[in-house]
């Protein structure tokens, strides 16, 4: 069994947890998953996370963090339609390349992030950078900004929802009907719909 004395632990069992929060859903997660996992004490991570709640936020956070890596744009620099084109298309590939860790992220598992500054902040600058993205590429008021930074932003989750569900429709080799066909072909040019809905979004 690893000692607890060295390095840092805490971060351990949170890399822990992500692995498993990942590999099987943060339901599954718990105080006794990631101390085996860790191979540490089941009374170690009970030092470092008060509750499971705390230990969903930390997981979050890294996925928070994560999302904000292949989002993030450089907005001392110029800003493009394409570049934005780019980060959303990683974000919705983040979304169902990491389902489980978006999952808690955006569902009801943490309650108010204000109770965890970190999370709260991580989640923020995702959205901050694309507010500021947008800023540079439409020239509106603070308030008409947020309303297409936002309106984006939906846009970008529910393609990650119904995506998702065009995955589970067409393992079964059965031909895709209804809303499923328009979706997967959103999805094999995920790029050229992206340019359409970012300039009406940018232009109106």
């Amino acid at each position: 069994m690893k000692s607890y004395h060295h390095g840092n632990l805490k971060q351990e069992l949170i890399l822990c947890a992500c692995k498993l929060c990942e590999e099987n859903g943060y339901e599954t997660l718990s105080m006794r998953s990631i101390a085996k996992e860790s191979g540490v004490s089941q009374t170690a991570p009970y030092r470092h996370f008060e509750t499971k709640e705390s230990l969903y936020a930390s997981v979050a956070m890294e996925g928070f963090k994560k999302l904000s890596k292949v989002t993030s744009i450089d907005t001392s620099q110029k800003v493009t339609k394409k570049k934005l084109i780019e980060t959303s298309v990683n974000y919705i590939n983040f979304g169902l390349e990491n389902a489980n860790t978006y999952d808690l992220m955006f569902g009801t598992a943490v309650g108010d992030f204000s109770n965890y500054p970190e999370l709260l902040d991580c989640a923020n600058a995702t959205y901050e950078n694309m507010r500021l993205s947008f800023a540079k590429l439409a020239n509106d008021s603070e308030e008409i900004i947020a309303y297409k930074c936002i309106t984006l932003w939906s846009m970008l989750h529910g393609l990650v929802g119904i995506l998702r569900k065009v995955a589970i429709a067409g393992v079964d080799g059965e031909p895709l009907r209804g809303p499923m066909t328009s979706a997967s072909l959103i999805g094999d040019n995920l790029d050229l719909h992206l340019d359409k809905v970012l300039t009406g979004i940018i232009q109106n």
